[in-house]
């Protein structure tokens, strides 16, 4: 049994046990790498997208449409502005032309031309 339990001891000192192969603690260029999970939008971000989406294509619609009603206004108001110069110079044309009409020598000519006699107690000046 000597011998026996010397064999034991010679085969359990023989026999190595292999060591877990140990990787470096930091590889250069994999520092703190994290697993990232690519997930697509969420229906939220969906409607929020698609709302703000809208509510900017209304408010560029609603100002176009301001630009042009504010043209169109401003284009009125110039075509009534012209109408009321054009009226001016034509009242202040028969103005010009009553005055003409109503000079004392032409009066007097068209009354000698149709017999007419001045009477000065009959006269009657009226001003404007």
């Amino acid at each position: 049994m000597a011998m026996n339990d010397n064999l034991a001891r010679n085969l359990t000192a023989q026999q190595v046990v292999p060591k877990p192969i140990q990787q470096p603690e930091s590889l250069p260029g994999n520092l703190h790498t994290k697993k990232v999970i690519k997930r697509g939008i969420t229906r939220f971000e969906v409607w929020a997208v698609s709302f703000f989406g809208i509510l900017l294509f209304g408010l560029l619609v609603a100002n176009v449409t301001m630009a042009m009603q504010l043209s169109m206004t401003n284009r009125s108001t110039q075509d009534l502005e012209q109408q009321s110069n054009d009226i001016v110079v034509v009242n202040e044309n028969l103005e010009q032309k009553i005055q003409e009409l109503s000079r004392y020598d032409r009066v007097y000519e068209i009354a000698k031309n149709n017999g007419l006699e001045m009477n000065e107690e009959q006269i009657r000046n009226v001003f404007p």
